[in-house]
This record gives C-alpha cells, sequence and structure tokens, in this order.
C-alpha cells in the first residue's frame, strides 16, 4: 500500500509539474499575442504615416500642379460653352459671332495674354443702380 502511495504522490507530482508547464506555455501564448497585436498596431501606423507623407509630397510635386491646371482649363471650358449656349439661347437676336475660336489662335497655358505691357487698373466709386427699399 505504501508503494500505491508513493506512486500516486510521484504521479501528483508530475502532474504538478505539467500543468506548471502547461500554465507557462500559455502564459507565453498570450505574451506572444499581446506582441503580435503591437507589431500589427506599429506596422499599421507606419504604413498610414508613410502614406500621408507619400501623398503631401505628391500634392506638392510639379506633376500635381500640372494637373490641376490642366484640370481648371478642363472645367473653364466646359463652362464657358455651357454658358455660350445659355447665352444665345437667352439672347437670340445677338451677334455672338466673336466667341468662335479662330484655329490660328489657340493658346496654351501660359500663352493666353498676348500683350506683355503692364495694365493700368483704374478704380472708380461703386454707386448703386438700384435702390434697394428700406425695411421698416
Amino acid at each position: 500500500m505504501e508503494s500505491l502511495q508513493r506512486a500516486l504522490r510521484k504521479e501528483e507530482l508530475v502532474s504538478t509539474g505539467f500543468k506548471a508547464a502547461l500554465a507557462l506555455e500559455e502564459e507565453k501564448k498570450k505574451e506572444d499575442k499581446i506582441k503580435i497585436v503591437e507589431l500589427e498596431v506599429r506596422m499599421s501606423k507606419s504604413i498610414l504615416e508613410m502614406a500621408t507623407r507619400v501623398v503631401e509630397e505628391f500634392k506638392a510635386s510639379f506633376e500635381m500642379k500640372d494637373l490641376n491646371i490642366i484640370f481648371g482649363q478642363n472645367v473653364f471650358i466646359k463652362d464657358f460653352k455651357l454658358y455660350k449656349g445659355r447665352v444665345a439661347r437667352r439672347f437670340s437676336k445677338l451677334d455672338l459671332r466673336f466667341l468662335k475660336e479662330e484655329p490660328d489662335e489657340e493658346a496654351g497655358p501660359f500663352g493666353a495674354a498676348s500683350d506683355p505691357s503692364p495694365t493700368k487698373v483704374v478704380f472708380e466709386p461703386f454707386e448703386p443702380t438700384v435702390k434697394v427699399p428700406e425695411t421698416m
């Protein structure tokens, strides 16, 4: 009977050792998971910072400035054509031939000014053409 008790104690000791080893292994797994999450967060922040920096550099680049100029020109041309159509419909008796494009006068983005001499701006006092009734 004594040998059985010793064998039982030995089994309990071994079982306790296994439980301790298993608990240590579980603790290590938890620590590893925490490290993985921390690394994923750091990596996401780094990617976000890098993307932000790349976008800011692109915004400041000449390529972006050129794209803005082209976009502005296209919007202006489209709006001008729409406006020209509205004016033609509203003022059907008006001679609008001066608005037609001539092939020789196509200007690039910086070729719009044909006279490089400075112009004098004259400011005149503003006088309203319509009187607004006063509210009581």
